[in-house]
């Protein structure tokens, strides 16, 4: 798999006033332009990867990619990893990157999912805007999300609270649907 920083074009971006969504979309719709005709996509679900999907979608509209049945009337089809077990492209957005590309993904709740289609994919872009670079990975201060299982989720958060009991960390469990 590939890596690599995407700078979208230079348009003289210190003249405009660009809002956090604003950066955000002209992420997602640089990342999109890899995009080609036959691709099996990966798409996130976070509020960045949906301006990618957005543009996916739109392009749909536009007759600029052609897919099995105008993706099913513009629904564009929705697959899993065992119908599909190579994605040739996978889209997402982070949480946190640092300078080395070392990503913070999941605070929006689907880790394990991510971490799969990152894990069939040929090429993963990553779209982020300026707020998700960091110096280091948990320098945002925010959670740092860990997928568990309902069997062991104490012992697990117990193990997690003494490995980062320097930093002042503390483990909480939260359920399906709830963010921290």
């Amino acid at each position: 798999m590939e890596a690599g920083l995407l700078i979208p074009s230079p348009l003289s971006l210190s003249q405009l006033i660009l809002t956090q969504d604003n950066l955000k979309k002209i992420t997602a719709y640089k990342a999109v332009e890899y995009v080609e005709f036959g691709m099996v996509l990966g798409l996130g679900t976070g509020s960045t990867a949906k301006h990618a999907v957005d543009r996916v979608g739109e392009l749909l509209r536009q007759g600029k990619l052609k897919t099995h049945e105008q993706a099913l009337s513009l629904g564009i089809p929705l697959s899993d990893l065992d119908s599909h077990p190579v994605v040739d492209l996978a889209i997402d957005g982070a949480d946190e990157v640092d300078p080395y590309l070392n990503l913070v993904k999941g605070r929006g709740g689907s880790l394990l999912r991510e971490k799969m289609v990152e894990g069939a994919c040929k090429k993963f872009v990553v779209i982020i805007d300026e707020s998700k670079l960091v110096n280091y990975i948990g320098g945002s201060g925010l959670a740092m999300s860990v997928e568990v299982i309902q069997f062991c989720w104490k012992f697990t958060a117990s193990r997690l609270q003494n490995l980062f009991q320097e930093s002042s960390c503390v483990a909480k469990l939260r359920t399906l649907g709830k963010k921290a």
